[in-house]
């Protein structure tokens, strides 16, 4: 089976093609709180970077370098977290984001364990710059 790299080529549900076409929270934001960056099995990466207010996540972004289904993911990871505490964002499954986006082929849940865990990082470097600094709004 090919690796699909572009949004034609994949799941034809309407959630995941509005997360694949038109990525929400995309970019790297200046000055977060949090960072992470990581690298899939598949060669495929993302980074998350995190806006801490208090323990709640106000602000995130993704920089996805990947196939459309690792944007899909990253994607929908952030609408998933946008607005949930650091503790409830950690909560995050891979299916969840499955969920979120109607459903991912078994060849592909890799993508959301990146995401997922990948966002774990960055919350973990949000926690050390805010939390444990007591650096509330860092």
């Amino acid at each position: 089976m090919d690796h699909p790299h572009h949004p034609d080529q994949a799941p034809a549900n309407a959630q995941f093609q509005r997360h694949a076409r038109f990525p929400r929270h995309m970019g790297v934001m200046s000055h977060p709180q949090g960072r992470a960056a990581g690298v899939g099995s598949c060669g495929d990466a993302v980074e998350f970077t995190l806006r801490i207010e208090g323990d709640t996540i106000i602000d995130i972004a993704h920089q996805p370098k990947g196939c459309a289904f690792t944007i899909a993911c990253a994607s929908a990871l952030c609408t998933l977290a946008k607005g949930k505490t650091l503790d409830q964002a950690l909560t995050l499954q891979p299916e969840d984001v499955a969920r979120e986006l109607g459903g991912l082929p078994e060849d592909h849940q890799h993508c959301a364990r990146l995401a997922v865990n990948t966002l774990g990082e960055a919350i973990a470097d949000a926690y050390k710059a805010t939390v444990l600094s007591g650096n509330k709004e860092a």
